[in-house]
């Protein structure tokens, strides 16, 4: 079960929400509630923008950003335009979270490689699981232009009274919002096309493993337009293995982030996907 609410944080930075109940032997179940939230290129420096045309944030912003942290009151919190674990603990305090970020971070800082230095990561709060792995999921970063690779996945694991859940933080490439997957021209569509493969062998594994799970993130892909036509969609949620139907949230529900400003994109990009 998910109960769902999504909204739209200071700066450009979005946030979806969610509760999953891991099956126990009770009816009742034993609450999760996770979220995905993309930051807009949260730097760890006050008053100096991450990149061109990224956000400049002051103190004030800070203390903003960590009073949603205290509104979502998320037990994992997958994270998306974040520059590593500095930044990170400008928002969640570290007497509450401990943070994770993909290997990618280390390896561009330790090999100097050009990169948008931009991170996923997941923010998990303290004593509320019994045991937490993580690790990267380096098939979904696929190879680019000038054979530059793109983001990578993370995979958390997380163990609560004896059940575990899965989920897997994606940042998939952007530019293809809408177009063909199948034929894809640009490379944009190229190279999201072949992030499909991996995504999809994710999921069809946690569904053999018969796990709960959910992928969560930014997917950069307008699914509603389209609907369960799109050849995102069309390819992970196809029925195999035998029983898989996935869903998502939001679902055809226009996003609010921004409305009535040029800001404004209807259709949301950052979803939470799981098995029905």
């Amino acid at each position: 079960m998910l109960n769902i609410t999504s909204g739209c944080q200071l700066l450009l930075a979005s946030a979806v929400l969610a509760t999953m109940l891991l099956p126990t032997s009770t009816s009742a179940g034993q609450a999760v509630t996770i979220a995905t939230w993309n930051f807009n290129n949260l730097h760890s420096v006050v008053g100096e923008p991450l990149r061109s045309r990224a956000p400049t944030r002051e103190h004030s912003d800070y203390a903003v950003l960590r009073h949603y942290v205290e509104r979502l009151a998320a037990d994992v919190i997958a994270l998306q335009e974040v520059n590593g674990p500095k930044a990170g603990r400008r928002v969640f305090p570290a007497a509450r979270y401990d943070l994770y970020f993909s290997g990618r971070e280390k390896w561009d800082r330790a090999t100097g490689r050009d990169s948008d230095r931009i991170y996923i990561g997941f923010a998990v709060r303290q004593g509320v699981f019994d045991s937490v792995n993580v690790r990267d999921y380096r098939a979904l970063g696929v190879e680019h232009a000038q054979s530059r690779t793109v983001r990578w996945g993370l995979d958390l694991t997380v163990t609560k009274n004896g059940k575990t859940l899965r989920l897997l933080a994606v940042h998939l490439k952007s530019g293809c919002f809408t177009y063909r997957l199948d034929e894809p021209r640009g490379q944009a569509c190229q190279t999201l096309s072949k992030q499909l493969a991996p995504l999809e062998e994710w999921i069809d594994a946690r569904a053999r493993e018969n796990v709960p799970f959910a992928v969560l993130g930014d997917f950069n892909r307008a699914l509603d337009v389209h609907g369960n036509r799109d050849h995102l969609w069309a390819s992970i949620d196809d029925g195999e293995p035998g029983g898989l139907d996935l869903w998502r949230l939001p679902f055809r529900t226009e996003s609010l982030c921004w409305k009535d400003t040029i800001h404004h994109h209807r259709h949301p990009i950052d979803f939470i996907v799981f098995d029905q």
